[in-house]
């Protein structure tokens, strides 16, 4: 596998972002409907409620610089809902693929030891699934040509800084 030279910024797909906010539209409308048909109340404020809370999320992760995935020579940025977390390469043990849900699989990794402390969830994660967090997006690539891709980084920057 051929690397580009670093930082690249990947997008997650934009046909999954709009089918999220067709999602949580439906979702607001059935809410809304069973409440005013009074078909059943309680339900239907409940789905008014969730959808109602997720629908702006799925709208503003549309905007340009909401969701990214960025790598650059010190590690991997993972920006999501504008808020951005940054790993570091040199924290990182492992990239591979794993499926939570059927037909959903998802890029996971792991942390070396000691370089991050390990939560209850992390700890239960990396029992069930063999991983301790994970990419929340594709991000392009399928799931396992970017932990391919993502492993192919891990290594060349573990072995030293590439002149480009």
């Amino acid at each position: 596998m051929e690397l580009q030279a670093l930082p690249i910024t990947l997008l997650p797909a934009r046909n999954g972002l709009w089918k999220h906010l067709l999602g949580t539209g439906l979702i607001t409308a059935l809410g809304a409907s069973s409440v005013y048909w009074h078909f059943s109340t309680l339900a239907g404020w409940g789905l008014l409620i969730v959808g109602g809370l997720l629908t702006p999320i799925a709208v503003v992760q549309l905007l340009p610089g909401a969701a990214s995935l960025t790598l650059d020579q010190d590690g991997f940025h993972v920006t999501g809902l504008y808020r951005r977390t940054s790993y570091r390469w040199d924290e990182i043990e492992e990239f591979g693929v794993y499926l939570p849900v059927p037909k959903k699989k998802m890029v996971g990794f792991n942390f070396r030891s000691g370089t991050r402390p390990k939560s209850f969830f992390m700890k239960k994660s990396r029992s069930k699934f063999g991983y301790e967090a994970a990419l929340g997006d594709l991000y392009g690539p399928s799931p396992d040509k970017l932990a391919e891709m993502m492993n192919a980084y891990l290594r060349q920057q573990a072995e030293g800084p590439v002149a480009w």
